[in-house]
C-alpha cells in the first residue's frame, strides 16, 4: 500500500504547559510532531510520550519594532501502539505562542523516516534523498509576523494538498502541505509563500516510505517463450498530475501505440459483469458529474510487462454503454503524454536569441510545469545539441506548448525528442528524452526480424508508395505583416528548396508550400523549407511489420528510433536484408481474440504537414 494520510490534528496553547492532542490513528501508522513557537526559548520545548526526537531548529531573530528571538521548531516521530493516548503533555515557555501538530501517517515503513531540515530566513522546504521509490512527503512552514499581530495566510504550489494553516493569536503561523513520493530521485526544495511574507521563518522536509513497492514482481516465464494469456501485463491508474495510485483495471481488446514527435493512443475495453465490480470501478471512471477528482482528463493508465514500464496514458475519453445482449462495458480511450502538452496553451511571451534548440525545448517544457495546474513531472534530458536557434513565442499566438516544441525539431539540422515512461533505480519516472540529429541505436542494428520462406518472426508487411505526399519543390510561408494599414499584408516566404536529385532524374515538378503562420523570421522558413525537401523528397514510402513477440524482446515502445535488420524472402521479394528504423510501434497483448501477442513496427518514412 502507498503511504497515506489518516489524520491532522492541531493545538494552539497559549502561555506555558498544556495537552496536545492527536486525531485518528490506528497501530502502526507513523505519527509526525512538529512543535513551534515565538517565545520562550527553544530550548524549553518538549514533548512527553516516548516520542522520539527528530531535529531542532531554534528560530534566530525576530525583526522589526519588537525584535527578539522566536523559539522556533522541533520535530518528533513514534509509532503508534495499541492503547496509545489521545493526548501527550507539551511544555513550552511562560508566556509562549506555541502550535502543535501531529500528522498520522498510514501504510508507513515505520523505519524509514527522512527528516530534512532547512535554513532560518528562508521560506522553502529543503530538499531530501527518499528512502524508497514510494512513500508520502510532508512540508511544513513556520514562522512569526513582525510586527506581530498580522494575520498570516499560506498559498500551496500545484502537486500539494494542504493540510494546515493556522495561527495563533496572530504569532506562530504554520503550514503543512503533502504530496506522493513517486522516484527514488531526490525530491526539490519546495517554496511556500505566505501573505504577508515572513522574515522570521524556516521550513521542514519530512519523507516517509511506503510499506509496499508500488511495481510487483513479474512473473516467471521462460526465456524467448512466445507471448500467451493476459497475465504478463497490468494496467495501473494513476492521477495525471500527482501521480497517486488509484487502483489496478482488468481490461480486455487492449492496444496502444507510440511515435516519435508523435502522440501515441490507447484504447481498451472494461468489461463490468456484476454490480461489485461496477462499484470498483466507479471509484476510477464516475458514474456522474459530481465526482471532480477522477475519470477521463484526470487519470493517466500505466502498462507494464513483466513488471517492466512500457508505457503512460492519458485517458481522455470513457463511454459507458450495454449492446441488447450482454452486460456493461465501459470503452477507453487516450494518449501518450505528448499529446497534453498540445492541450496547454503558451500564454506568456517567451524570447530566445542564439539558444540551443534543445536549451529552448527544455525551457519550454519547464515554463509549462511551473504553471500551477500543468505540473506532470517530467525529468528532462540534460545537454544540448550544438545549434543554436532565435524563437519568438508570443501569447496572442495561441500556440500550444506541443505544437512549438515540434516545430522546433522539424527544422534543417533540427532533433527528435519523445516522452519515456521507464523504471530508473527502482523508481518510475516520466522522461523526456532527445537525439541530435535522430534518436536510437542505428549501428549495429540492435534489432532483427525475418520473412524466410520457411516462416519467421513477421507476421504481416505492406509498403505503401504515395507520389502525392511529397513534392519535388518546397517552400514554407510565414506571417503576413504590414507597416502600413492601408496596403494588403504580404507574407514572409522562405526561397524554393529543390529535391535535386529527383528533378535530375526525370521527376516532374511537384510544389508544396507549408504555412507555419507565427514564423516571422525568413531564415526559420528556410530551415523549415530545407528540411523537408531534405525528408520528403518525391514519392513517400511508409513501411510497416507487424511481428510477434517472445517473453523478452529486444525492442519495447521506449527503443523508439533503433534502427533494426529485417530479413525478406518470399513470392515478391528476392532474399535480401534491408536496415529500417523503427519511429512508431503499436502492440495488441494476447487476447481471447488473438493468441499472441502482436507489433506493428512503424519504419522510417516521412508524412509532410499540409
Amino acid at each position: 500500500m502507498t503511504a497515506g494520510v489518516r489524520s491532522v490534528k492541531v493545538t494552539h496553547i497559549n502561555g506555558g504547559n498544556g495537552e496536545a492532542a492527536r486525531g485518528a490513528a490506528s497501530p502502526g501508522d507513523v505519527l509526525v510532531a512538529f512543535m513551534s513557537a515565538d517565545s520562550g526559548g527553544n530550548f524549553a520545548m518538549s514533548l512527553g510520550g516516548a516520542w522520539i526526537f527528530g531535529g531542532s531548529m531554534p528560530g534566530g531573530v525576530w525583526p522589526g519594532s519588537n525584535s527578539g528571538t522566536w523559539a522556533g521548531t522541533k520535530i518528533y516521530t513514534k509509532v503508534c501502539e495499541a492503547g496509545e493516548p489521545a493526548t501527550y503533555q507539551a511544555f513550552g515557555g511562560a508566556v509562549a505562542d506555541t502550535m502543535v501538530t501531529i500528522v498520522a501517517v498510514a501504510a508507513a515503513q515505520t523505519d524509514n523516516v527522512v527528516i530534512q531540515l532547512g535554513a532560518n530566513g528562508s521560506s522553502f522546504a529543503p530538499g531530501a534523498t527518499p528512502a524508497e521509490a514510494s512513500g508520502l512527503q510532508l512540508r511544513y512552514m513556520a514562522g512569526v509576523p513582525s510586527p506581530p499581530g498580522a494575520s498570516v495566510s499560506w498559498s500551496v504550489p500545484a502537486g500539494f494538498t494542504e493540510l494546515v494553516d493556522e495561527q495563533g493569536d496572530f504569532f506562530t503561523s504554520v503550514m503543512v502541505a503533502s504530496a506522493p513520493v513517486v522516484s527514488s530521485l531526490d525530491v526539490p526544495f519546495v517554496t511556500f509563500s505566505s501573505s504577508p511574507s515572513l522574515a522570521a521563518v524556516h521550513g521542514i522536509t519530512v519523507l516517509i516510505a511506503s510499506t509496499t513497492p508500488p511495481v510487483p514482481d513479474p512473473p516467471v516465464v521462460q526465456p524467448y517463450a512466445p507471448g500467451k494469456g493476459s497475465s504478463q501485463y497490468r494496467y495501473v491508474v494513476t492521477d495525471l498530475r500527482s501521480r497517486q495510485y488509484m487502483g489496478d483495471l482488468e481490461l480486455e481488446n487492449v492496444s496502444f501505440d507510440k511515435r516519435i514527435l508523435q502522440a501515441g493512443s490507447f484504447s481498451a475495453t472494461i468489461p463490468i459483469p456484476s454490480r461489485r465490480v461496477g462499484d470498483q470501478i466507479a471509484e476510477i471512471i464516475p458514474r456522474d458529474e459530481t465526482y471532480l477528482d477522477r475519470g477521463p482528463g484526470v487519470i493517466t493508465v500505466q502498462i507494464f510487462r513483466e513488471g517492466e514500464p512500457w508505457g503512460e496514458y492519458w485517458i481522455t475519453s470513457a463511454q459507458p454503454s450495454r449492446s441488447r445482449r450482454g452486460t456493461p462495458e465501459i470503452q477507453l480511450r487516450g494518449s501518450t503524454l505528448e499529446a497534453y502538452l498540445s492541450r496547454v496553451e503558451i500564454q506568456s511571451d517567451l524570447f530566445y536569441t542564439g539558444t540551443d534548440q534543445v536549451e529552448i525545448a527544455r525551457s519550454l517544457l519547464s515554463d509549462l510545469m511551473s504553471d500551477d495546474h500543468a505540473g506532470i513531472g517530467l525529468n528532462l534530458q540534460s545537454g544540448n545539441s550544438g545549434v543554436a536557434r532565435d524563437r519568438v513565442y508570443l501569447d496572442t499566438e495561441g500556440g500550444t506548448y506541443g505544437q512549438r516544441l515540434i516545430e522546433l525539431a522539424q527544422v534543417d539540422d533540427g532533433f527528435e525528442w519523445m516522452i519515456n515512461f521507464e523504471l530508473v533505480d527502482g523508481s518510475l519516472v516520466r522522461n523526456w528524452v532527445w537525439g541530435y540529429p535522430r534518436l536510437g541505436v542505428q549501428d549495429p542494428p540492435p534489432h532483427l526480424f525475418a520473412d524466410g520462406r520457411s516462416g519467421g518472426d513477421i507476421l504481416e508487411w505492406s509498403e505503401e508508395i504515395d507520389a502525392l505526399r511529397g513534392a519535388t519543390r518546397w517552400r514554407a510561408r510565414g506571417s503576413s505583416s504590414s507597416g502600413d494599414a492601408s496596403v494588403a499584408a504580404t507574407p514572409l516566404i522562405s526561397a524554393v528548396h529543390e529535391a535535386t536529385a529527383h528533378l535530375e532524374a526525370g521527376w516532374p515538378r511537384l510544389d508544396k508550400t507549408l504555412s507555419y503562420s507565427t514564423v516571422t523570421e525568413q531564415a526559420t522558413l528556410d530551415d523549415y523549407a530545407a528540411f523537408w525537401a531534405q525528408r520528403a523528397a518525391g514519392a513517400l514510402r511508409v513501411d510497416q511489420v507487424t511481428v510477434t513477440f517472445g517473453k523478452n524482446p529486444s525492442l519495447t515502445p521506449n527503443n523508439l528510433g533503433d534502427a533494426a535488420r529485417l530479413y525478406f524472402n518470399n513470392e515478391w521479394h528476392l532474399p535480401h536484408w534491408r536496415t529500417r528504423r523503427v519511429i512508431g510501434i503499436g502492440i495488441t497483448p494476447t487476447s481471447r481474440a488473438s493468441g499472441k501477442e502482436e507489433a506493428r513496427l512503424v519504419l522510417e518514412g516521412q508524412e509532410a504537414p499540409t
